[in-house]
């Protein structure tokens, strides 16, 4: 049992320190703070195994052994220099775990450890340039230290211009055909054989989308780019130079070049093909689609004077009506 005299020394001991009796309370309810800092989980630096090649950067561990570990870079020469040994190792065309047994083996011929253990990882894979050109947004050369994928390099150009072809062509040797890769296979990327591995050295190539040519009474003339078959038709095409102007001719002309290069002339009948009387029709890489004015000079000047009077909707309709004979 506590007694009074006791509480009132403890009054006294706590006067001393300058805290009032009825802090006390409040005292008791603060916790220290402890600074714990979490540590982080060691990060796993080593990438996927390949055969090594000049430039890469390894790490060799040799157990219990701390003044024998280190970082090598592979040479120009393939090879790597460990300390205490006498000659350099040749490690170019290896995987790391062939290297592990190949500086094992050094240590224990040169009578340097009796039992030696190494670990090899590869820590950054060499330099090497990849080529993206032709019809991307951003060609030219950028950097890997690791494989990515066809996918990946095309990203990294900003994918393809409105120009663009539907193919793709990657050259991985000198000595190699070109492989040929549809792009919509390739975004749409159900099948992974079509999306290979870049590791350096590849070029990458998008070519021009066949084109056709659209001129005369159309909105814009232009070169229309035919990525599939099927966008090659009168139709489309007109539709892509944005319309035919208002004094167009009812008979366009194809041009089309043969194998010497001759351009032999086809006649379409446009008024009926945009009217729905006769079928599209087709065209091919190279056309030139010529769609003539129709000399209506008398017809012009008086559109122009409808124009004036009652607007542009008057004088369209009117042209519809003179464009039947």
């Amino acid at each position: 049992m506590v007694t009074k005299s006791r509480v009132l020394l403890f009054g006294v001991f706590l006067g001393t320190l300058g805290v009032m009796p009825g802090v006390l309370p409040v005292m008791a309810q603060v916790r220290p703070v402890i600074d714990t800092p979490m540590t982080a989980p060691a990060a796993n630096t080593t990438l996927p195994d390949h055969p090594i090649v000049p430039n890469d950067l390894l790490s060799i561990m040799v157990f219990d052994e701390p003044g024998l570990s280190k970082t090598a870079r592979v040479s120009a020469d393939g090879t790597i220099q460990m300390p205490v040994l006498k000659d350099p190792i040749k490690v170019a065309g290896l995987l790391p775990r062939d290297v592990e047994t190949k500086v094992a083996g050094e240590l224990l011929d040169q009578q340097i450890l009796v039992h030696p253990v190494t670990a090899v990882s590869i820590v950054e894979y060499a330099s090497k340039m990849v080529s993206v050109v032709g019809d991307v947004k951003i060609p030219g050369q950028f950097t890997v230290t690791a494989p990515i994928t066809l996918y990946e390099a095309l990203a990294k150009a900003g994918w393809t211009t409105t120009d663009a072809g539907a193919d793709v062509l990657l050259t991985k040797s000198s000595t190699e055909a070109p492989l040929r890769i549809n792009l919509l296979k390739l975004q749409l990327g159900n099948d992974p054989s079509i999306n290979p591995m870049l590791s350096g050295g590849e070029i990458v190539n998008v070519p021009d989308a066949p084109k056709v040519w659209v001129t005369g009474n159309v909105t814009k003339p232009q070169a229309v780019p035919i990525r599939t078959p099927s966008d090659a038709s009168v139709l489309k095409v007109v539709a892509s130079a944005e319309g035919l102007t208002q004094y167009y001719n009812k008979t366009a002309y194809i041009y089309r070049a043969d194998a010497s290069g001759n351009r032999t002339e086809i006649v379409v009948p446009l008024w009926a093909i945009m009217h729905r009387k006769a079928q599209d029709i087709a065209l091919a890489s190279d056309d030139i689609l010529l769609i003539p004015d129709d000399n209506g000079t008398k017809r012009r000047d008086f559109l122009q004077i409808l124009q004036t009077m009652a607007g542009a909707g008057a004088s369209a309709g009117v042209l519809v009506g003179i464009q039947k004979y």
